[in-house]
C-alpha cells in the first residue's frame, strides 16, 4: 500500500502539470507506530491528509537594487530569447534614491541621472521628460542577475559595469 502511494505520487509528478494532489491516511497504532498510506486505516487511529505539491513560484524580491549593472539585452518574456544591440552599452547604477545610466555608442557617451523611489520589488522613475512616472517591477534580483520589467518588456542585466562585464565575456 505504501509503495503504491509513492509510485502514484511519482507518476503524478511526471505529468508536468505543476500541481499534484493526493489523499494520504496517517494511521497511528496502539503501539505508537505511525504509518502513512493511500488507503483507510484498519485497527488504528486514522487521520486523513490532503497533500498538495506545486511548483515553487519565484522568490519575492526583498532587497533594494544597489551597485552597477550591465544591460545584456531585452526580451518579451522573463526567460525569453534575448535581443541584443551590440552597438550600444548601458551601465545602470543604482542607489536607494537615484539611478544613473551610462550609455556608450561608438564615440558617443552620455550619462543620465534619474530620481527614483525604490522599494523591494519595484522602483519608480521620476523624470520631467516623461509625461508620468515610470513604474518598474523587479522580477529577479540575485548577486549576479537582475531582470526588470515595464510595459510588458523585460530588461536583463548582470552585475558590474559594462566595460568590465564585456571584457570578462571576451
Amino acid at each position: 500500500m505504501k509503495m503504491n502511494l509513492y509510485i502514484g505520487l511519482f507518476v503524478l509528478g511526471l505529468t508536468g502539470s505543476g500541481f499534484v494532489q493526493a489523499t494520504v491516511y496517517k494511521c497511528t497504532y496502539d503501539t505508537g507506530n505511525i504509518v502513512f498510506q493511500d488507503e483507510p486505516c484498519l485497527h488504528a487511529e486514522e487521520k486523513k491528509l490532503d497533500l498538495r505539491f506545486a511548483d515553487k513560484g519565484p522568490e519575492p524580491v526583498v532587497k533594494l537594487i544597489q551597485g552597477s549593472w550591465c544591460e545584456v539585452g531585452t526580451s518579451v518574456e522573463p526567460d525569453g530569447k534575448l535581443q541584443r544591440d551590440s552597438a550600444i552599452t548601458k551601465t545602470w547604477q543604482f542607489n536607494e534614491n537615484e539611478m544613473v545610466q551610462y550609455i556608450a555608442q561608438g564615440q558617443f557617451e552620455d550619462m543620465v541621472k534619474y530620481a527614483i523611489r525604490q522599494q523591494p520589488g519595484s522602483f519608480i522613475v521620476d523624470n520631467v521628460s516623461f509625461k508620468s512616472p515610470v513604474n518598474w517591477q523587479v522580477k529577479t534580483l540575485t548577486d549576479q542577475r537582475l531582470i526588470i520589467s515595464t510595459s510588458g518588456d523585460y530588461t536583463h542585466l548582470v552585475a558590474g559595469k559594462c566595460d568590465s562585464v564585456m571584457a570578462r565575456s571576451n
